[in-house]
């Protein structure tokens, strides 16, 4: 059955659903997006509309998400166009062979040297518990590992690499660290932000095709809703 696209039309205040992403590559086996915030990549409710759900219906076929941002978070999302390719990135997902690199906007006080971030999240409902053990089977190690940028008046822009891919991982273990990430009421942040967007961004996807050997790195635009993003010299992300 074909998705009638109208009720796509007119998603959000400022403008239709089309002016929510944008593709930054295609090639035979996956493409690449650069979500802006507000919208979910996938949701089970069918009458809440999804970037996945678009993308199939706009191009006629099956796509198969490969990466899961949140839906306040900006940046890029891989989707696969095979099964074949879907199959091999989850792979490479498995054995950490996707780096996945984050710039959070935070609160509090980050260390000055880069810093490694271990904890075990379990998911309850739809928030992430944190702690520093595996208290039952549901908690998952999660790690990452970041790097202060710069500092404002009140917030720190970190770069953030993911070493495991859990729900909610960045903004758990950050607020967990006594960080929350700005505009992250879940999380602990004092205040929202207006357009209910939150301080993430997905910067950054590199792999290399394990069938071809070719290397892919994909790098997300800063978002342009919040000044912060702006005053950031991405010349110090390394």
């Amino acid at each position: 059955m074909k998705l009638d696209l109208s009720a796509f039309e007119n998603f959000g205040k400022k403008g239709s659903f089309e002016d929510h992403y944008t593709i930054i590559d295609e090639t035979d086996d996956f493409f690449v997006v650069f979500k802006r915030y507000g919208i979910p990549v996938q949701v089970t409710d069918n009458e809440q509309m999804d970037l996945e759900g678009f993308l199939n219906a706009k191009f006629g076929g099956k796509v198969h998400v490969l990466n899961r941002i949140d839906q306040p978070v900006s940046g890029l999302v891989i989707f696969g166009k095979t099964r074949e390719f879907t199959r091999i990135f989850t792979e490479l997902l498995k054995n950490r062979e996707v780096k996945k690199t984050y710039i959070a906007l935070v609160s509090g006080n980050p260390n000055k040297q880069t810093t490694t971030l271990t904890h075990y999240i379990k998911k309850l409902h739809n928030r992430a518990m944190t702690s520093d053990e595996a208290l039952d089977d549901d908690y998952k190690l999660a790690e990452l590992e970041y790097t202060l940028i710069q500092s404002f008046d009140n917030y720190h822009a970190l770069k953030v690499d993911l070493k495991t891919g859990r729900f909610h991982q960045i903004r758990a273990q950050m607020a967990t660290m006594g960080m929350p990430i700005k505009g992250d009421l879940k999380y602990g942040s004092r205040r929202p932000n207006l357009d209910r967007s939150i301080g993430l961004l997905s910067y950054k996807l590199e792999f290399i095709h394990p069938k071809t050997g070719k290397h892919y790195a994909y790098t997300a635009p800063f978002p342009t809703n919040e000044v912060l993003w702006q005053l950031i010299d991405k010349e110090l992300i390394k």
